[in-house]
């Protein structure tokens, strides 16, 4: 996906609709203005730039990027629907457990390019523009809470 989607506000017939996603500095402030706790990763190898950014009362993502273009987006959101924002059609569509979860990934070959579950109060999310092997999947849904 393009990281510049999500950070332009969208033009309908002239009218400029506001940007939701509201720029934050740590997981701490985005845990109080999305009205829950996220937990992802500090860092990624090979994304060295990070962004955190919430949707008030509904969405908090944190995104890696690379030099290369490449991105890594971590969400949780309220509800159990799919709040990836990932349209794209993929080679194939299986369900894995990972720990104690139920992991629908969307991917091409052994890679995974879109990973979602929910438990119920919260769905969750990991996008991998280029995409994830089992083991970073595995590190990766661990890691978000």
């Amino acid at each position: 996906s393009d990281p510049g989607a999500w950070s332009q506000a969208e033009t309908t017939e002239g009218v400029q609709i506001p940007n939701p996603w509201i720029d934050c500095t740590t997981l701490e402030e985005a845990g109080k203005l999305a009205g829950f706790s996220i937990a992802a990763p500090d860092a990624l190898e090979g994304y060295p730039e990070k962004q955190i950014a919430v949707i008030e009362n509904e969405i908090a993502e944190v995104t890696f990027n690379n030099e290369d273009g490449q991105e890594v987006c971590f969400r949780k959101g309220l509800g159990t629907g799919d709040i990836s924002g990932d349209y794209n059609d993929y080679a194939h569509t299986e369900t894995r457990t990972i720990g104690d979860k139920t992991v629908t990934c969307k991917g091409s070959g052994s890679l995974v390019y879109n990973a979602a579950w929910n438990d119920d109060t919260y769905a969750y999310s990991i996008l991998s523009t280029a995409g994830m092997t089992a083991e970073q999947l595995t590190a990766w849904v661990g890691s978000l809470a």
